[in-house]
């Protein structure tokens, strides 16, 4: 699986870094392919959204009440609680799957409409699609973060080392 993890400027603060990741032959990062798909239909989401993920970076930091958890059992009991949803309130439609690292830092993945017919994301192929796609993510970064490929800054608030996962780097 390869893939570059790009801090996401405007969003990344003094209270938590924000990332995304750049799949291998692509241009954007998961997070601007979910804006990108959203931002018509579901514009004042995508408005709350981006303010929620300024407040998370400047303000209040990466805290667990603005997330809820998901990923599957297999996942949860290898690796622990790192997929998260942002969390919506009720009437909202999008999900925004995500890496959670404690209150310090957030690695965006992609996501999309949840139906409120649909119960859980196993139930909707692309919930589905995009939940699995950050479990592999999380599986391979937190194999990074244990091969000592990628690591915290000093101060515990950054990622650093080999932010480009490519076979050949």
């Amino acid at each position: 699986m390869n893939y570059e993890i790009v801090e996401m400027e405007p969003f990344s603060g003094s209270e938590a870094k924000v990332y995304s990741i750049i799949p291998e032959g692509e241009e954007e990062t998961l997070f601007n392919k979910f804006v990108d798909e959203n931002k018509v239909a579901y514009k004042d989401e995508i408005k709350d959204i981006l303010k929620r993920l300024m407040q998370i970076g400047h303000t209040t930091g990466a805290r667990e009440s603005f997330f809820k958890h998901e990923g599957d059992k297999e996942f949860l009991r290898k690796y622990g609680n790192y997929v998260w949803a942002l969390f919506d309130d009720k009437e909202k439609k999008l999900r925004l799957y995500c890496i959670r690292f404690a209150n310090v830092a957030i690695i965006l993945g992609g996501g999309g409409y949840k139906d409120k017919s649909v119960r859980k994301w196993q139930d909707d192929k692309k919930l589905s699609e995009e939940v699995r796609k950050v479990m592999a993510y999380a599986e391979s970064i937190l194999k990074q973060v244990d091969d000592g490929d990628l690591y915290w800054s000093a101060d515990r608030t950054e990622l650093e080392g080999n932010l480009k996962n490519y076979d050949n780097e």
